[in-house]
C-alpha cells in the first residue's frame, strides 16, 4: 500500500510540469498512479521495467499473477492495441510480454509497467472532470466494462467534504455493494471517501489536470485500489484566483422612499402608461414622479421633463422608454444619485449582436454612473410589503406573504404570481431579471438572504451564470431559508428553445443538480409543484423526521398516500396503544385500527377535529396528511353556490363553511402547539391553496395525496440538510477554482 507523502506530492507535482511544458496531453498510467498514490489513493504494488529481465525481477517480487502494460508519454488505447497482458504467473510468462510489447512499442520510448493483479468482484469507478460553469466536479459510481450501460454514477461539485461525499457514496442505486455482499465485507468506506476527497485536492494542486478517470476501482477484500488510472492534461489551463462578488445594495429597490417613472404616459397600451397606472391603483405610499418631455400630467400626478428637474431624488427608477433612450437615461440617473434603474425595454441581448453590443454599452454607463442596473427586457417587480406594484402590462394583486419570486423569465414570473394570487398564496416580492445584463438572479436571490419579510424563495432560471457564484449563494442562503428552483433548458429541446429566449441551462446538468442537491436546493420541473412546495415551506412548520399519519375519509386515498410515501422514503408512523385506544373512541369499531387512519366515511361535527388533534399529539408522528376531509360531509359540505356566497370571518376565509372553518383553525392550532405540518388535499377542488390561520403558520391545501407527499418528503429532506449543516464544520475549502 501507497500513503501520501510530501516528498511523493512534490515528485507528482514536478512530473505534471514536466508533461505540461513538453505539451502532452496525458500522464502516462505509471504517471498517473503515481500521482493518485502521491494523495492516498491505494494503487496496485509494482514498478517499472525497461527489459524483460528488469520485468521478471519486479513479477519475482508481488503477490501473486501479475499485469504488464506497455506506458510512454506517446502511448494510448493501450487494451486496443494489445498492450496489456494480464494474469501472467511464471518468469517465462512474463518474459514472453515483455519481449512482446517492447516489440510493439519499439521506436516509442515505452517502458513496462509491471503490477500485481488485482483481486476482487465488486467494481466502482472515481473520477474528476472541469466543468466549465463550477470548476472541479468529482464523480463515482459503478466502473467496469459495463459502466457506460449501468450508468450509475452521482457527482460532488467542489468544494466537497466528507458529508457531501459520504451522501454521493448512498446515492447510486447499487449502494448494496458497498455493504456485505455474497459473502464479501464490507467496503472500507472511509479509504473510498479519502480517495474521492483526494481527487478534488488533486483538482485544487494542479489546474493543468482537466480530467481523471479511475475505472475500475476494484475492492479488494475491503480496500478501494486503482486498477487503472487515466489523467488527461490542458497545457493551456491557467491557475485562475476566485473573486469574491459583490452583491449589489438592493434596498432600496425593495424598499423605495420614492419612485419616477420615465416614459410615463396616458396611453394604458403602453408600458410607461400601464407601469404607472398599476403603481397608482396599488396605493404606493410614498412619492410617484411620472417623467415625460411634454411635462403637465400623466394620469393625475404632475409629470416632469427630465429626471433633473425631479423635486427630490426618488430610490428606484423604472424606466419604460425605447432602448435606444435607456443609456442616457441610466447616465441622468446617476448624475442626480439615484440608486437603482429597472429598464422594462427590450432590444438588446436577445435582438443579436447589435443588441449585445448595445446591452454592453449600457452595463458599462451604469456601472461608471454608479447605478444599479435591473433589466434590460424585463416585466417589472413588486414588493407587497411596500405596496409597490411596478409590474407593466397587466395587473398582478397577490396578498402580503412570506414567498418571494425571482424569475429569468417574464411571462414564466407572471404565471406563478398570478396562479399564486387565484390561490390565495402570500407573496413577497416579485422579481423579473430580465437579460441579467447587469443585476443576476443571483443577486437578488442572495439580497432576500437577508431580508426577514422572506420566508421562502422560489426562483425560474435558465442559466446559471457563474456557477462558482451559484455555489456561494445558495451554500449561504439555503441554511437561512428554503430555495426552491424551477430550471428552464434541462433538455435537448429546452436548451433549443431557451437558446432564442434568455439562455439555455449552459453546461451539464447533471453537474446543475449536483450543485443544486448540495448547496440544499430544491429543485422542481413543473410550476404548480414548485410553487406548492415553495408555498408549503413558507407557510407551513418542517417536520422533525419522517414519520407521517394519513388520515383520510376514504381507503383508496389512503392507499395511494401510503404507496407514494414508500417511494419518497419516508414512514408510515406507527400507532402507538394510547393513539389506538383513543381513536377506538372516535370511530366505529370495524374501523382498521391502522396507519393510514381510514375515517370510514364517518361524518360528525367534531369527529375530524378531534381524530386529527390525536394523531398531531402522538410522538411517534411528525407530519400529517389528512384526505377528503375538506369539501366533504365530515366538514359540513355545502353546495358549490352556498360556498361561493362565502362567510364571514376575514380575507382568504370565503371559500369555507363554518365547519371547515373550524377545522383549519384546529389545524393552525395543532401546527403551533407540535410544530407538525399537516397538510390537507380536499375532496373536491378548491382553488384556494392557503387558509389565514391567524397563527405563525397557515394551513395548506394541495390537490392530490402525491402531490402532498412529495412536498413533505421534500421538506423532511430540507430539514435534514439545514440540521446537517448546523452541526458541521467543512473538512477543506477549495481557495482557487476553475
Amino acid at each position: 500500500m501507497v500513503t501520501r507523502s510530501q516528498d511523493a506530492q512534490r515528485a507528482a507535482a514536478d512530473v505534471v510540469a514536466e508533461a505540461v511544458a513538453q505539451g502532452l496531453s496525458a500522464l502516462d498510467e505509471g504517471q498517473a498512479k503515481a500521482l493518485l498514490a502521491s494523495y492516498g489513493i491505494t494503487v496496485p504494488e509494482g514498478g517499472l521495467a525497461c527489459t524483460e529481465d528488469e520485468a521478471v525481477v519486479i513479477a519475482r517480487g508481488l503477490d501473486g499473477p501479475v499485469a504488464i502494460k506497455a506506458v510512454g508519454a506517446h502511448i494510448t488505447h493501450k487494451t486496443e492495441r494489445g498492450l496489456v497482458a494480464l494474469n501472467l504467473s511464471s518468469d517465462e510468462a512474463v518474459r514472453d510480454a515483455a519481449r512482446s510489447l517492447l516489440a510493439l512499442t519499439e521506436g516509442q520510448d515505452a517502458q513496462l509497467l509491471v503490477e500485481r493483479m488485482v483481486k476482487g468482484s465488486r467494481e466502482f469507478m472515481i473520477g474528476m472532470k472541469r466543468d466549465p460553469l463550477f470548476g472541479p466536479v468529482v464523480l463515482f459510481g459503478i466502473g467496469g466494462i459495463f459502466a457506460e450501460a449501468h450508468k450509475d454514477v452521482v457527482l460532488g461539485v467542489t468544494p466537497i467534504d466528507d458529508r457531501d461525499i459520504e451522501l454521493m457514496l448512498s446515492d447510486i442505486r447499487a449502494n448494496a455493494l458497498l455493504g456485505e455482499f455474497r459473502g464479501m465485507p464490507v467496503v472500507d468506506r472511509a479509504a473510498l471517501v479519502a480517495s474521492i476527497r483526494a481527487l478534488a485536492r488533486i483538482a485544487e494542486d494542479h489546474p493543468a489536470i482537466a480530467e481523471i478517470d479511475v475505472n475500475p476501482l476494484i475492492v479488494e477484500g475491503s480496500t478501494p485500489v486503482a486498477a487503472d488510472a487515466l489523467v488527461i492534461l490542458d497545457p493551456a489551463a491557467e491557475r485562475r484566483t476566485a473573486h469574491a462578488t459583490a452583491t449589489p445594495d438592493l434596498a432600496p429597490f425593495f424598499a423605495p422612499r420614492a419612485v419616477a417613472v420615465v416614459g410615463a404616459s396616458d396611453d394604458l397600451a403602453k408600458w410607461g402608461g400601464s407601469l404607472l397606472k398599476n403603481i397608482i391603483d396599488g396605493d404606493f405610499a410614498g412619492p410617484i414622479y411620472p417623467v415625460n418631455g411634454r411635462g403637465g400630467s400623466v394620469q393625475g400626478p404632475p409629470a416632469y421633463a427630465s429626471i433633473a428637474e425631479l423635486p427630490e431624488t426618488p430610490d428606484l427608477a423604472l424606466v419604460a422608454l425605447g432602448a435606444a433612450h435607456v443609456g442616457g437615461v441610466v447616465e441622468q440617473c446617476g448624475e442626480r444619485g439615484i440608486p437603482v434603474a429597472l429598464v422594462v425595454a427590450a432590444g438588446f441581448a436577445e435582438a443579436g449582436e447589435a443588441g449585445a453590443e448595445a446591452e454592453a454599452e449600457l452595463v458599462e454607463t451604469a456601472r461608471t454612473s454608479g447605478v444599479t442596473l435591473i433589466g434590460p427586457n424585463c416585466m417589472g417587480m413588486l414588493a407587497t410589503h411596500s405596496q409597490l406594484h411596478a409590474v407593466g402590462f397587466l395587473e398582478l394583486r397577490p396578498q402580503p406573504g412570506g414567498l418571494s419570486i425571482v424569475s429569468q423569465s417574464g411571462n414564466i414570473g407572471v404565471q406563478l404570481v398570478t396562479r399564486a394570487e387565484r390561490r390565495g398564496v402570500g407573496i413577497d416580492k416579485y422579481v423579473s431579471v430580465g437579460n441579467q445584463a447587469s443585476t443576476s438572479a443571483l443577486d437578488v436571490l442572495d439580497a432576500l438572504g437577508d431580508d426577514d419579510k422572506t420566508a421562502a424563495a422560489l426562483i425560474y432560471m435558465e442559466s446559471v451564470g457563474d456557477g462558482r457564484r451559484f455555489l456561494d449563494v445558495m451554500s449561504r442562503i439555503t441554511p437561512k431559508k428554503p430555495v426552491v428552483i424551477l430550471p428552464g433548458g434541462m433538455t435537448d429541446y429546452g436548451r433549443q428553445a431557451a437558446a432564442s429566449h434568455t439562455g439555455a441551462m449552459a453546461g451539464s446538468v447533471e453537474v446543475f443538480l449536483a450543485a443544486a442537491r448540495q448547496t440544499g436546493c430544491l429543485v422542481r420541473t413543473g410550476p404548480d409543484e414548485s410553487l406548492d412546495l415553495a408555498l408549503c415551506l413558507s407557510a407551513l412548520p418542517r417536520p422533525t423526521g419522517r414519520r407521517v399519519a394519513v388520515m383520510t375519509l376514504g381507503g383508496g386515498w389512503g392507499v395511494l398516500a401510503a404507496d407514494e410515501l414508500g417511494r419518497n422514503d419516508l414512514e408510515l408512523a406507527r400507532l402507538e396503544p394510547g393513539v389506538l385506544a383513543a381513536l377506538d373512541e372516535l370511530l366505529p369499531e370495524y374501523w382498521c385500527r391502522n396507519n393510514p387512519v381510514d375515517l370510514v366515511t364517518a361524518v360528525g361535527s367534531d369527529l375530524a377535529n378531534s381524530a386529527l388533534t390525536v394523531l398531531a399529539e402522538s410522538d411517534e408522528v411528525d407530519a400529517i396528511v389528512a384526505l377528503g376531509i375538506l369539501r366533504s360531509p365530515s366538514t359540513g359540505w355545502i353546495s358549490d353556490d352556498a360556498a361561493q356566497a362565502g362567510v364571514p370571518g376575514g380575507p382568504g376565509r370565503g371559500s369555507f363553511n363554518p365547519a371547515e372553518i373550524a377545522f383549519l383553525e384546529r389545524v393552525t392550532e395543532l401546527m403551533e402547539s407540535t410544530g407538525k405540518p399537516i397538510i390537507n388535499v380536499p375532496l373536491r377542488p378548491i382553488e384556494a391553496a392557503t387558509f389565514p390561520g391567524g397563527g405563525r403558520y397557515d394551513p395548506v391545501m394541495l390537490y392530490s395525496p402525491v402531490a402532498a407527499v412529495r412536498a413533505l418528503a421534500a421538506m423532511a429532506w430540507y430539514g435534514e440538510y439545514v440540521a446537517a449543516q448546523a452541526n458541521h464544520v467543512p473538512q477543506f475549502e477549495l481557495t482557487l477554482p476553475q
